[in-house]
């Protein structure tokens, strides 16, 4: 079936229209020459793509043309391995706005990249990226940047791991309360892969209990809506329960060109939950490089066996 679109004699009709403020008129005009309800839904959302003179997909976002330009664009640019190459490409492919968006980025775009602090999976640092990050669909960058660089350990060896790490963030990127990932570049002495995130380091960010509740309020109230991340994440995990054996449970990550994932628990993490990722914390107890630390455990009666959760029950209280 051929996908319906607008005609060149009714992009022409409404293309001056201010769609987010027509006249009664326009309105009548607008129901009448696009009949489509989809398409109509997405016009008076949106607006229309004056490049391919369709509604858009998202505010001052049309899919179909920022998909063909990054395509065209993948000749331009490598990371040196296939995997990433693929991630990144389909992150590219699928993205809805620009603050979902990744890319590849040489490590010679960064300058002045200073030791932040350490953690029990890797390094972060600090550093200025020059060319700063895209900030709109014409994909025009802001200029200087002050970045995070997540540099796991050992990430040259563990792709699948860390290309779900980046994955997690890029599907979580909700508010101003959650750091946002860039995209992903490498250090060229250790060939360690890292995260190029966004660098929150005002104190005064941090939500306060007002701001918490009301973002606990707005989960709550969406909590109904598929398009929920909590929502989401109940999904994804009863896919990933479907797919799992006795011994293990495995799944393949919607973005990564990798055969499957290994979802095991690591006896030095500390688990936390995404949606209220906030920064500026104190260092982890394990950024000290004293590695008897490691073998002390929590206290018997803060342990949680998260797989005997319900996490689908109704019942809140």
């Amino acid at each position: 079936m051929d996908e319906i679109k607008l005609s060149d004699d009714v992009f022409e009709q409404i293309k001056d229209f201010e769609y987010w403020r027509l006249t009664e008129e326009q309105k009548s005009l607008i129901d009448k020459l696009i009949t489509d309800k989809e398409l109509k839904k997405r016009y008076k959302i949106d607006g229309l793509c004056k490049n391919c003179k369709q509604p858009n997909t998202g505010h001052d976002w049309c899919q179909p043309c920022i998909s063909n330009h990054f395509q065209q664009n993948f000749k331009n640019w490598t990371s040196g391995n296939h995997d990433v190459d693929a991630f990144i490409q389909k992150a590219q492919l699928k993205t809805e706005d620009i603050n979902h968006t990744i890319e590849w980025i040489e490590y010679d775009k960064f300058e002045d990249v200073e030791y932040l602090a350490k953690g029990g999976f890797g390094i972060t640092f600090k550093a200025v990226w020059k060319d700063g990050p895209w900030f709109n669909s014409q994909l025009k960058r802001k200029g200087e940047t002050k970045v995070a660089l997540k540099r796991l350990h050992n990430s040259q060896d563990i792709t699948a791991d860390f290309l779900k790490e980046v994955e997690s963030n890029i599907l979580v990127y909700l508010t101003c309360w959650t750091v946002r990932c860039f995209g992903i570049t490498k250090d060229p002495k250790t060939n360690n892969f890292i995260m190029v995130m966004e660098l929150i380091n005002d104190p005064l960010k941090r939500p306060n209990a007002n701001e918490l509740r009301k973002l606990f309020d707005d989960l709550l109230v969406n909590r109904h809506n598929n398009n929920c991340i909590i929502n989401k994440q109940i999904k994804e995990a009863d896919e990933i329960n479907k797919k799992s054996s006795s011994s293990s449970s495995t799944a393949q990550s919607p973005l990564s060109s990798t055969s499957t994932l290994q979802y095991m628990t690591h006896p030095q993490a500390v688990y936390t939950s995404r949606i209220l990722d906030f920064k500026n914390l104190p260092e982890p107890k394990n950024a000290d490089s004293n590695d008897d630390l490691l073998g002390i455990e929590y206290s018997e009666s803060i342990k949680v066996d998260f797989t005997k959760l319900n996490i689908n029950s109704e019942n809140c209280n």
